[in-house]
C-alpha cells in the first residue's frame, strides 16, 4: 500500500501540491502479477498509468529497445508506462511475482492541470479555501469532463463560481429554464420529479457530482428539481461557458446519409421524442425512448452498439446524445431531424 507521504518520491506526483495526495491515494488500484504476465502490449492501448512496487519487469519498445525495470531501482519511482505510451511497448513480468499500483492516466493528466490552476489562483479565488477538494476528483472523473481536451480543463476550472447553500434550499426547479450547471463541493442534495401523487425523490447527489447540465444541452426546461439535504457549497458553471467547453466536445453530430450507412452496419436508432409524436411518425426498427427517460432505460441499450439519437429538432437528440456519451456509449446526434432521415430513405 502506498501512503500519501510516499508520493513525494513518485513522478509526476512529486509535482503536485501535497494537500491533494490523499485524493490521489484513494484513486490507486493495487495489483499482483505472475511471471509471464503482460502489463502493456504493443498496438494495444491501455487507460492506466502503472507503477512497480516489488519484482522485475522487462520492457521492449516497438523500436526494439530493451530495458529491465527492478523495484529496487530509482527508475521504479517513474511509471512503467501510461496511456500515451502503452501501445508502443511490451512490458512483461520476469520475476516470480510482482506487485504494483495503477491510476487512470487521464485523471493524472487532468489533476496536473488542476494543480497548476490552483497554484496560480489568487488568494480570494473561488478555487481556494475549501475544506475538502473531493469535488475536484469527482468533476474530473465525470464522463463529460473526461472527454474534454486537456487544454480546456484549466479554462473550465477558471470559469467556476461558488454558491453557498442551506438545507432545504431549491437549487434548480423542474420546469424552469437552464442557466447554470453545478458541482457539489460540500453537502448532499436530493433530486425530485413531479408525479401524479405530487413529488417523488429519484436520486441523491454527493460531493463531486455534476448536475443540471441536461437543460443546458437541450435548451429545454429543467426535467427535475434539486433541493439541498444539508448546508453546503456548490461550484457552478454558466450555460454559455458549458456549451463552449463541454457540449461542443461531447455531442457528435452526424448527417442523415452517414446515419443510414451506420444503421446498415448495425447501429441502433433511438427516437427521443414523446410517445404521441413517435406514434404519428416514425421509422421502422427505431426504438422510442423519450429524452427525459433516457437514464432510466439505458439497460435496454447495447453498450457495444453505436447509438444514433433523433428527434424533430436538434435540441432533444443532442441532450440524449450527451447523456448517453457520459454513460459510456458510442453515440451520435442526427442533424436535420427525423424528417431529414425519412427524406434520405425515400430518395
Amino acid at each position: 500500500m502506498i501512503k500519501a507521504e510516499d508520493l513525494k518520491e513518485y513522478y509526476p506526483f512529486n509535482q503536485i501540491d501535497v494537500k491533494f495526495y490523499p485524493l490521489l491515494v484513494n484513486e490507486f488500484e493495487y495489483f499482483e502479477k505472475q511471471k509471464g504476465d503482460k502489463l502493456y502490449e504493443i498496438n494495444r492501448r491501455a487507460e492506466n498509468t502503472k507503477y512497480l512496487t516489488k519484482g522485475v519487469v522487462q520492457i521492449t519498445t516497438d523500436k526494439g529497445r530493451e530495458k529491465t525495470l527492478k523495484s529496487t531501482q530509482l527508475s521504479a519511482k517513474y511509471p512503467i508506462g501510461d496511456a500515451n505510451k502503452s501501445n508502443t511497448m511490451d512490458a512483461v513480468v520476469t520475476s516470480k511475482t510482482m506487485t504494483g499500483f495503477q491510476i487512470s492516466s487521464n485523471l493524472v493528466d487532468h489533476l496536473q492541470v488542476w494543480n497548476s490552476v490552483y497554484t496560480k489562483a489568487a488568494p480570494d479565488s473561488p478555487l481556494r479555501g475549501h475544506q475538502s477538494y473531493e469535488w475536484v476528483v469527482g468533476l474530473l472523473k465525470s464522463r463529460s469532463v473526461q472527454m474534454l481536451p486537456q487544454g480546456n480543463i484549466g479554462e473550465l476550472f477558471n470559469e467556476l463560481e461558488t454558491q453557498e447553500v442551506q438545507a432545504g434550499e431549491e437549487v434548480i426547479s423542474e420546469g424552469d429554464p437552464g442557466d447554470f450547471c453545478y458541482i457539489i463541493a460540500e453537502g448532499v442534495a436530493d433530486v425530485y420529479q413531479v408525479v401524479a401523487e405530487g413529488e417523488k425523490k429519484v436520486a441523491e447527489l454527493d460531493k463531486g457530482t455534476l448536475f443540471g447540465e441536461s437543460a443546458l444541452v437541450s435548451s429545454e426546461p429543467r426535467n427535475a428539481s434539486v433541493r439541498m439535504q444539508t448546508d453546503g457549497l456548490l461550484m457552478r458553471l454558466a450555460g454559455a461557458t458549458f456549451s463552449k467547453l463541454l457540449k461542443a466536445h461531447v455531442v457528435r453530430w452526424i448527417t442523415a446519409q452517414s446515419a443510414l450507412e451506420m444503421l446498415a452496419a448495425g447501429a441502433t436508432l433511438i427516437d427521443v421524442r414523446e410517445p404521441e409524436e413517435f406514434a404519428r411518425q416514425s421509422i421502422q426498427g427505431c426504438f422510442n425512448i423519450p429524452v427525459t427517460k433516457i437514464r432510466k432505460n439505458v439497460h435496454k441499450l447495447n453498450l457495444n452498439s453505436t447509438i444514433i439519437t433523433c428527434s424533430n429538432l436538434g435540441s432533444r437528440c443532442a441532450s440524449a446524445a450527451f447523456t448517453l456519451a457520459t454513460l459510456g456509449y458510442d453515440v451520435y446526434a442526427l442533424q436535420g431531424g427525423i424528417n431529414g432521415l425519412i427524406r434520405s430513405l425515400q430518395s
